[in-house]
């Protein structure tokens, strides 16, 4: 259905222009109309229905080229019921239509125009030509003449320029579009807010209407009235005028001729009313007010800001700044709003409230603020703001975060600390001492001065000093021991000195204060103007309250208090760490134990007053953060281009609750849809870009009033540091309009030169264009003589371009001088039909005819004499059906989809009419094929098969052949990738978007190439692939690479931060964090950790090193159930040299994740791993649904064995695969219904399985008599499911209904919100079933399902569905070396395998064979034979006779195996446990 618009005469969006209408019309249509009133026949409107809803009109009833009436009123029938047809409300005024008059037939173009862009389809091909069979739609005759016509431009509102009073213009000319470059040659032009179709004069205060651009810039500049202002030839009058129109108040032009000149090329002495207004923007303020009233935006409050005033009275003022989102230019504007003084807070408040009044900004779109004056005044004026917006977010804080926590933290629990600091410094203040390190202490900081609480507002000056006192505490020591024994000053600080408690409480800060020190690190690094930033900035805060917290509280109190914000939890005692592991910090607890005697009366008070300090900065930290923690990730998430689908809808509508958009259930709705497409549609938008640019890019597609696109607005508009006054001025006066601001701009306001003759026209350059009366459309140019034109070319360079001699009657250059220039043509790439080479550009400047460069492979002796085969020739196509030689083609051949491939020379004595010989991409193969069966390959969209390409390697590769070629014709590069796969997706995004810039055009073979011979006749078959290109970014610095000794050396050394590198290969280019250590992980080691972390071998511990997934040589961790082992490399560089050698000698030896939270060398366990991991793999495939429950990983000595509940059990997968990972099976209850599948169970199994027969006899009471239970798994029956079962019956009936029991038992079993035992599930069906019975599983399920085929761990294809909550199902499904993936492993001796991977194996018997009417994979004794039941149990990966019980016979065990799970991926799927129960 159609979205419904109207035009709204207040919203500046909805007016615009005749020309600017005309200009779309026929740009769309490729029309020519010249006014409003010839398009009043209809056709034009039912073509433009036609393609927006391709079908809704037939457009070979529609009468383009006719002048009668009664067939206009045809085209408007056809219009009105294609309306109808789309739910389109408008109602077509046929009447007032054809009357030929302006007012309804613009007003309908303008409603229509409106209505195009809100239904537009983007990257839709459509040539409108063809669509209506070549006709033109026809002018109508006789328009009725316009009652706002040029002769009253003021009535129009259309004003013009003085230097077009002599045309004679009646609207045939089209308009030309603005460009910004101009304003590098013309300092006194801007945008003008009537269209793109005019620019504005800052000197004149008049539009200029572009019909020659760049010409009608040069001739206004030449008229008097402009000469005069730019001589600043204003009289007193003038002057006057333009002061009084832009009133600005003393204040306001003390503080800009303080604050804001510093980015005018010159110094000035005083401040002008017209200074000013260049400075604040030659529209303020009505561009700002427009802005506020349409989009959100936000308030900068900077109080005690100094003015430099002759006045005692006036010493500081308040300034005002507003910041939004301008789409246009992609970028974040803060512009200066007004300055008042006021004495106190109530007055402040008072004066804001009288700014935003004055201005008339609207309190509701208003979404955030920051007040930097925070003591004095922020607590009246947040008052007053929220009173006037409750949903209005206070900002100040959370970028104050690191200080007031840290001051905080201080007060309330280092009295000590900062008794001896300040000791110190009196005596550096007070002694003249020439110890140097006294001297360095003290350097550089400045919160010393206040001696009431030293360092207590800047955090990073205590963490400094901090440092500096540990670095040279024996120095520190030996000093004052050697001072004068009658300094008691220096006595007390000796002995303070010595004091153990004190020197651990200093290194306790300094290892608590470090994420805050890194968080305002990050905060003085960004711009304000970079929206990136803010993303980061809000993940770091949200990590930050998450990192404090995890420091001393539990993993599920940890969850808790994220989520509550309750004071209550941080006192309960019962969620805090044991002593034992609380972060203290790894040099912290080696002084512990080296002075544990010493300390041990006081270690107790010690471990209190750290809690106590870290519970006050987490307070601090939570109060200072507006937003709740789900918020602030979502945010980020949001406006990050690549966590767009780790968002869900739901936290979408929660956010846009939390700023007060979304009030309605109905908006919840819209904003939903909204949001899933945004994250449905194809990712076309380059991640690359600016977060502005990627948004405004993306914006552009939402309509105005879209709640979703509101909602981004308000993230892009939240302040973002640094936020230093001087900074936040300097950008707004760059967000003016001092650019176009020169010497003379001020000189205009006291000096006055002579004025300039009014009759004087020598001025007036002798090649200005004169113009004659248009005819037919076309304006005929004359000049008196032949002259010479230079101008400048717009660009970087200063090339000049001169025209030739110029007669009368030339067209060339009326429309503007740069389409008249002849460019130089651009070098083309020569390719060779028939061999497959590639040749180098040919420079067509060189040599009449261009130069073929063979392929070196190839000898020169066979590429100057081919030989042709004797009985053919080659041959040319002439038959004018178009498909040369060389050309790119989609052919039809019965059987297959549309294939790609390549016209090549025809082989024989006879060449039929119409057919072409094409070889095939992919296979090389050739087809003699009629033209009628082809189609040029510019039709991508339409040849192009999903199901092919998903599902045949072959396709796929021809796909990749033959963009590859087309690519290199068209000189297209794509950046490079490790992966193949990746480089494909972008090659397809070009194809879909039409191969853009160059288009279908760029891929054509050349004109010659049909003349060519070669040696052969195959393209494909010698199909070399171009080398592949590489990019430099220029604006890009390339991240330094470093092996794991030199990161050690950068982070031990130069204190470098450990984050800042990989620490599995300690490379500085780094992806995403390290989820166990404190470090992180590039792109190439993430992918081998989320592939390997969760395999295991035969023994039960990690395949490989739990830090790097590497190493070849491990030493296992001696706790049971702990499955962990770390590689000889990673303990030698990462926590020091020989340590691989010393802990082979501990036994037991218990790992690092193991040990409490401490630094080993610069290997330091995270607080939050156990949360992190699962974070890390979490399962984010759901766009609608709410994420699973993340559940902390269990500390080793505290798993249990689990207890398994497995309804639809089958021949007992899930407990082979648990006994196979080393799990402990405390209990394993069955439920199952075939007699040989439990009979399977029993035997092989030993009777360790409890049977429970039929799933619909289980009750609530059974499962609290079983239970309680930490798994729950199942797949029901998928016949009634299969799309390959004609008689199929649904997920309602028959069989499909047992789903609903699985439902029954996961809703009875799962735990409360309160409970924290972790307890998961996994639910398995068919791939092929119905969309309709898939979304209806994931609606009861809420979630969607991971789809995981077997073939790449196993020789069969097995894609099943699986949804579930257990951690990592998303992750890559990997191969191990214990994996049979060729049926030839699988097989007895003597016998052969006929294919690599077979079919799906069901139930029947026929599902060995391949294909309906295919041969059986295996032979033996030269014979076909089918697949022996120990070969299909290795195949699904079984032990050999697996379900050889009670003498079944061969079809009786595949029916048991085709109802199975494969082994290797349910294992795949249940390795992660072993992070959560107790294993052997």
């Amino acid at each position: 259905m159609a979205m419904n618009v109207s035009l709204d005469p207040n919203n500046p969006d909805d007016k615009c222009s005749r020309y600017e209408v005309l200009s779309w019309i026929n740009e769309t249509l490729q029309t020519h109309f010249t006014q409003v009133e010839q398009c009043r026949s209809g056709a034009c409107f039912c073509q433009l229905m036609d393609l927006l809803f391709p079908g809704s009109i037939d457009m070979s009833k529609v009468k383009f080229e006719s002048q009668k009436r009664t067939d206009f009123k045809q085209n408007y029938s056809l219009l009105q019921a294609a309306f109808q047809k789309n739910g389109i409300k408008q109602q077509v005024p046929v009447k007032q239509l054809l009357t030929g008059k302006f007012r309804p037939n613009f007003t309908f173009l303008k409603w229509f125009r409106k209505f195009f862009f809100a239904n537009e389809r983007r990257g839709r091909e459509y040539n409108p030509v063809e669509a209506r069979n070549g006709q033109d739609i026809v002018q109508v005759d006789e328009p009725v003449k316009s009652p706002r016509s040029w002769k009253n431009p003021r009535e129009s509102g259309i004003v013009r320029d003085e230097s077009d009073k002599d045309m004679e213009l009646n609207g045939r000319r089209e308009p030309l579009n603005y460009d910004s470059k101009w304003e590098r040659t013309f300092k006194w032009i801007r945008a003008s807010n009537m269209g793109d179709n005019c620019a504005y004069c800052t000197l004149c205060d008049s539009n200029i209407i572009l019909h020659a651009g760049f010409f009608d810039l040069k001739r206004h500049q030449q008229t008097q009235k402009h000469m005069k202002r730019e001589m600043g030839g204003l009289n007193s009058s003038g002057r006057k005028k333009i002061e009084n129109s832009i009133p600005f108040s003393e204040t306001m032009l003390l503080f800009i001729q303080n604050h804001c000149l510093s980015s005018l090329p010159s110094r000035i002495n005083k401040v002008s009313q017209r200074t000013a207004s260049y400075v604040l923007g030659l529209n303020y303020p009505n561009d700002i007010v427009s802005a506020c009233k349409m989009n959100p935006y936000c308030i900068y409050i900077y109080g005690q800001v100094p003015l430099d005033a002759e006045s005692r009275e006036r010493t500081s003022c308040h300034v005002v700044l507003v910041g939004f989102f301008e789409e246009k230019r992609a970028r974040y504007c803060i512009r200066l709003l007004d300055v008042f003084q006021a004495e106190d807070g109530s007055s402040v408040s008072g004066c804001l409230h009288n700014v935003l009044q004055k201005f008339e900004l609207p309190a509701g779109n208003m979404v955030a603020f920051y007040v930097n004056d925070q003591e004095q005044t922020s607590g009246s004026v947040v008052t007053h703001i929220q009173e006037l917006n409750p949903r209005v977010i206070d900002l100040g804080g959370l970028y104050s975060i690191p200080d007031s926590a840290c001051s905080a933290g201080l007060r309330a629990h280092s009295s000590q600390v900062q008794e001896l600091i300040a000791n110190i410094y009196e005596h550096f203040s007070t002694c003249s001492t020439s110890n140097d390190n006294i001297k360095v202490l003290f350097a550089g900081i400045e919160g010393l001065r206040d001696t009431s609480a030293p360092l207590s507002h800047s955090c990073e000056e205590f963490c400094v000093l901090v440092q500096r006192m540990l670095e040279m505490w024996s120095d520190l020591v030996s000093y004052f021991t050697s001072c004068d024994e009658n300094n008691d000053k220096a006595k007390q600080i000796c002995s303070q000195l010595e004091n153990p408690k004190i020197r651990i409480t200093l290194m306790f800060l300094d290892h608590a204060l470090g994420p805050l020190r890194a968080f305002e690190q990050h905060l003085q690094q960004s711009k304000g103007s970079v929206r990136a930033d803010l993303v980061q900035i809000l993940r770091e805060a949200s990590g930050l309250l998450r990192s404090y917290a995890s420091s001393f509280l539990r993993p599920q109190a940890v969850i808790r208090y994220l989520k509550e914000r309750d004071p209550a939890i941080l006192e309960n005692s019962t969620f805090c760490l044991p002593a034992t592991e609380l972060s203290l910090g790894g040099v912290v607890e080696d002084f512990i134990s080296a002075r544990e005697e010493e300390l041990a009366d006081s270690f107790n008070v010690f471990h209190d007053e750290c809690l106590a300090f870290y519970k006050t900065l987490t307070t601090s930290i939570a109060d200072s953060i507006p937003l709740s923690d789900s918020v602030l990730r979502g945010i980020s998430q949001l406006l990050s281009p690549a966590g767009r689908l780790k968002v869900t809808g739901k936290s979408i509508v929660d956010l846009a609750v939390q700023f007060g958009i979304c009030s309605k259930p109905e908006d919840s709705a819209k904003l939903t849809d909204e949001f899933l497409e945004y994250q449905l549609v194809e990712d076309e938008e380059d991640t690359t870009l600016p977060l502005e640019q990627y948004w405004c890019n993306v914006l552009k597609t939402f309509p105005p009033e879209s709640i979703f696109k509101r909602l981004v607005l308000c993230f892009l508009i939240l302040p973002c540091p640094s936020l230093e006054a001087e900074k936040i001025f300097a950008q707004a006066v760059e967000n003016g309009d001092v650019a176009h601001w020169d010497d003379s701009s001020e000189d205009s306001d006291t000096d006055f030169t002579k004025e300039l003759d009014s009759n004087d026209d020598s001025s007036l350059d002798h090649t200005e264009v004169k113009t004659s009366p248009m005819r037919n459309g076309q304006m005929k140019k004359n000049r008196g003589s032949t002259a010479e034109m230079d101008l400048r070319k717009n660009g970087a360079d200063d090339d000049i371009w001169t025209s030739g001699t110029m007669h009368e009657g030339s067209v060339r250059g009326i429309y503007g001088w740069e389409s008249s220039l002849r460019q130089k043509p651009q070098e083309r790439k020569v390719f060779q039909a028939g061999t497959g080479t590639w040749s180098k550009p040919v420079n067509p400047d060189k040599d009449g005819k261009p130069e073929v460069v063979k392929n070196n492979a190839r000898s020169s002796a066979s590429n100057s004499t081919p030989s042709p085969r004797s009985g053919k020739r080659e041959q040319a196509y002439h038959d004018g059906k178009g498909y040369a030689i060389g050309e790119l083609v989609w052919g039809k051949v019965k059987g297959f989809s549309w294939w790609p491939g390549l016209v090549v020379v025809w082989k024989g004595r006879v060449l039929p009419v119409s057919m072409r010989r094409v070889e095939w991409f992919g296979d090389g193969m050739f087809s003699e094929i009629h033209t009628e069966g082809l189609q040029p390959f510019a039709a991508f969209a339409k040849c192009f098969c999903s199901k092919s390409y998903e599902g045949l390697p072959t396709y796929k590769n021809a796909i990749y052949q033959i963009l590859e070629l087309a690519a290199e014709r068209c000189g297209k590069n794509f950046p490079p990738s490790e992966k193949k796969g990746e480089e494909v997706k972008a090659m397809l995004d070009w194809a879909f978007g039409g191969f853009q810039p160059m288009g279908p055009d760029g891929f054509l073979p050349p004109v010659d190439s049909s003349a060519s011979k070669t040696e052969s006749d195959s393209s494909v078959s010698d199909y070399q692939p171009p080398a592949k290109r590489k990019y430099v970014f220029k604006n890009r610095q390339s991240a330094q690479d470093y092996t794991r000794d030199q990161m050690v050396h950068e982070v031990t050394v130069k204190g470098r931060n450990i984050e800042d590198f990989c620490l599995s290969c300690g490379t500085a280019n780094t992806e995403i964090f390290h989820p166990l250590f404190e470090g992180s992980l590039c792109f190439k080691c993430k992918e081998n950790f989320t592939e390997t972390l969760y395999r295991y071998d035969d023994d039960g511990y990690q395949s490989y090193c739990t830090v790097c997934c590497a190493g070849q040589e491990v030493i296992l961790c001696g706790n049971a159930s702990c499955c962990r082992c770390f590689c000889k490399d990673c303990l030698n560089m990462l926590v020091g040299a020989g340590t691989f050698d010393k802990l082979k000698e501990v036994d037991p030896w218990s790992c690092y994740i193991c040990l409490p939270s401490k630094c080993y060398g610069v290997l330091k366990l995270r607080p939050d791993w156990s949360v992190r991991v699962q974070e890390y793999f979490a399962n984010n495939s759901a766009f609608e649904f709410e994420p699973h429950r993340v559940y902390p990983s269990i500390p080793a000595h505290k798993r249990r064995p689990i207890r398994v509940l497995s309804l639809f059990d089958g021949i007992a997968t899930g407990y082979l695969v648990l006994k196979d990972l080393g799990f402990k099976v405390e209990r394993y209850i069955a439920s199952e219904i075939c007699e040989d599948s439990i009979a399977v169970g029993m035997i092989k199994h030993e009777g360790q399985i409890e049977y429970v027969k039929d799933v619909r006899t289980i009750t609530r009471k059974h499962l609290a008599e079983w239970g309680p239970f930490d798994l729950l798994i199942g797949g029901s029956p998928c016949n009634d499911l299969a799309m390959v079962n004609p008689a199929r019956k649904g997920l309602f009936e028959g069989t499909g209904r047992l789903f609903f029991e699985y439902y029954r038992m996961l809703t009875m079993m799962r735990p409360r919100e309160d409970d924290d035992r972790p307890f998961f599930w996994l639910f398995e069906n068919v791939v092929a079933m119905s969309a309709h019975d898939k979304a209806d599983i994931c609606r009861f399920l809420e979630c969607n399902p991971v789809m995981i085929d077997a073939v790449k761990v196993s020789p069969a294809h097995r894609a099943r569905y699986f949804w579930g909550n257990l951690p990592g199902m998303n992750r890559p499904l990997a191969t191990s070396l214990t994996d049979k993936v060729e049926l030839q492993d699988c097989l007895e001796v003597g016998r052969t395998a006929m294919f690599s991977k077979v079919r799906t194996i069901t139930t029947k018997s026929n599902s060995i064979k391949q294909g309906k009417m295919g041969p059986l994979p295996v032979t033996m004794n030269g014979k076909e034979d089918y697949l022996w039941c120990t070969e299909m149990e290795r195949i699904f990966g079984f032990p050999k006779h697996y379900t050889d019980v009670n003498n079944m016979g061969r079809g009786h065990r595949q029916k048991l195996l085709g109802r199975s799970w494969s082994v290797p991926v349910i294992r795949h799927l249940f390795a992660p446990l072993k992070d959560y129960f107790a294993c052997e």
